[in-house]
């Protein structure tokens, strides 16, 4: 298994595999599938190319698996923040440490690369299993926005986590 980061010439499969996560997943992305499945491929690679983003992905065999991005802040007085989102693994790639070294390597990235001391991220209240994961990558949850996200009229809400990256 190859963590690595995304490249343009990724735009193709790691869209596919965007797009499968908005489907199978709708309430863990503030993006939709009907949002984003006309999108050209010229904006995904410009996603990819986004000197903001650092997107992390998940590969065996030529196959990417999942993905996870890191997106610092751009603004100035926010620049020391850096957040982790639109993090995926395909179903069949789970419960195999994929997700942990994902979030390892955002981590990693947030810290030295993106010269962050804040790691943030927002997951759906109701996910254990992503909540387990971030806590036990030393996340500590600080809040709840109640009906963050509305699917097909249901209502989710969201657990906001924090990481300092100075301590750890």
């Amino acid at each position: 298994m190859l963590i690595r980061l995304a490249t343009p010439l990724d735009a193709p499969a790691w869209f596919a595999l965007r797009l499968e996560a908005l489907q199978a997943q709708p309430e863990a992305f503030g993006s939709s599938y009907a949002e984003e499945r006309d999108m050209p491929l010229s904006t995904v690679q410009a996603r990819l190319s986004d000197p903001l983003n650092r997107i992390w992905v998940a590969e065996q065999d030529g196959v990417l698996l999942g993905t996870a991005t890191a997106r610092r802040e751009g603004f100035a007085k926010s620049a020391h923040r850096t957040n982790l989102f639109a993090m995926y693994v395909k179903p069949t790639a789970r419960r195999q440490g994929i997700a942990r070294r994902l979030v390892d390597a955002v981590i990693h990235s947030a810290r030295q690369e993106l010269a962050a001391d804040w790691l943030q991220l927002s997951v759906v209240s109701s996910n254990q299993a992503a909540l387990a994961l971030y806590q036990q990558c030393g996340f500590v949850a600080w809040g709840c926005q109640p009906d963050a996200l509305r699917v097909d009229g249901r209502s989710y809400d969201e657990t906001q986590l924090v990481l300092d990256l100075r301590t750890r």
